[in-house]
């Protein structure tokens, strides 16, 4: 993430809406709404009563509330979520908590089978999926 252009420092609480066009980094607390159209960094001390919008998201702290990002949402060791997380590219450390529904943009619903479907298909095996041989 580059520079924060708005810091809730450790001993900051905001009780509102919080609005910007850039990067926010949080290390207090907030009751209320965070939206930016950029990242938002949650740090490992903050407390958010609060549903959180983002371009990119970092959640290393605590938060309450529903969390919506577009792009990736990293949910570190330390992160302890209580809400419904919507985002496009999703990665959750050891230890992080998480209650509540996710919906990942890219996994789609077949309607014949019920089950998920990978947005994209590949016919192709992987690098890593190792060739097997029939044994006669």
């Amino acid at each position: 993430m580059t520079a924060a252009e708005t810091v809730v420092g450790p001993s900051v609480k905001i009780q509102g809406d919080l609005n910007s066009e850039g990067n926010i980094r949080i290390e207090g607390g907030v009751v209320g709404k965070v939206h930016t159209t950029q990242s938002v960094h949650i740090g490992e001390a903050a407390k958010l009563s609060a549903d959180v919008q983002a371009g990119n998201a970092i959640v290393a702290g605590e938060v309450q509330g529903n969390i919506k990002v577009t792009g990736n949402l990293i949910l570190q060791a330390s992160a302890r979520i209580a809400g419904d997380i919507s985002c496009a590219i999703l990665r959750v450390e050891d230890g992080a908590q998480f209650t509540g529904k996710c919906n990942m943009k890219g996994a789609s619903v077949d309607k014949q089978t019920g089950g998920l479907k990978p947005a994209v298909s590949s016919t192709s095996k992987s690098a890593a999926e190792p060739e097997t041989e029939d044994e006669d």
